[in-house]
């Protein structure tokens, strides 16, 4: 209970942080808005005139890009400290969140909420009403984008806690996680072999965008509870992943005050 007070007034300090500057925060949401919309009009240029691709149609596209968009604006808006956590480690900036008597990966991944996460969301649900989105269907939809955002946010872990062991890899790091969002743009479907068995492990984008469709298509107990633990097999992953390199620290000696 303590750990969710901790996390819901930490949310809160950055969630207001990041909105303080108007301008900027606007700014940067509608922007990103944008930038999903018109990639998404290419996919309905695409759809007017072929109507299906892998059995998807259009609607499908709608419902797979809300999912990614959802998954990402949590992620961003809630855990954007996850994308400092690099630079924090290879400049020796862990010492002042190391003193708080309070959970030290909650802490470094809640410290910081980015305003684009706000557009993604926006998109989201937009995207859904576009895609004929059923009220019914709001208790499963929150679920498979929190499911997304937490795999989204362990592999953010996961590939920032390398600098532990290979030092400045912020830019492959970064990377990576672009990689998995313009993979995840895509219906899974379309690829074969190897490549869709990649697309489910090294860079899970069929469980961030396709398999979330297809739950909505067609919902299967089985289905959902293999990707749930998916979702929790990342964190707990990226969890030991951190703990195994925090072990590897070195101080950068550097002290000071975090709320």
């Amino acid at each position: 209970m303590k750990t969710l007070i901790f996390l819901a007034c930490l949310l809160r300090t950055s969630i207001r942080a990041s909105i303080s500057v108007r301008g900027a925060f606007i700014l940067e949401s509608v922007l990103m808005v944008g930038n999903n919309l018109i990639f998404f009009s290419m996919w309905w240029i695409f759809f007017r005139q072929f109507e299906t691709i892998g059995g998807w149609q259009i609607n499908d596209m709608a419902a797979s890009m809300a999912m990614l968009s959802g998954a990402y604006g949590i992620s961003n808006v809630c855990f954007g400290g996850v994308k400092n956590l690099g630079l924090i480690i290879l400049n020796g900036d862990l010492d002042p969140f190391m003193t708080q008597p309070k959970n030290l990966l909650l802490h470094l991944a809640g410290s910081k909420s980015r305003s684009k996460g706000w557009g993604h969301l926006i998109t989201a649900v937009i995207l859904l009403i576009l895609g004929g989105f059923k009220a019914s269907s709001l208790p499963l939809v929150l679920m498979l984008i929190v499911s997304g955002a937490v795999i989204v946010t362990s592999l953010g872990l996961i590939v920032h806690s390398l600098a532990f062991w290979l030092g400045s890899i912020e830019s492959v790091s970064q990377k990576y996680l672009d990689s998995l969002f313009v993979f995840a743009l895509y219906p899974t479907n379309i690829y074969s072999g190897l490549l869709q068995l990649v697309m489910f492990t090294l860079i899970p984008a069929g469980l961030i965008g396709y398999v979330p469709v297809e739950l909505l298509r067609a919902f299967s107990w089985y289905k959902f509870a293999i990707l749930m633990s998916c979702s929790l097999g990342f964190l707990g992953v990226a969890c030991l992943v951190f703990h195994l390199g925090l072990k590897k620290y070195e101080s950068g000696n550097k002290f000071g005050m975090r709320l």
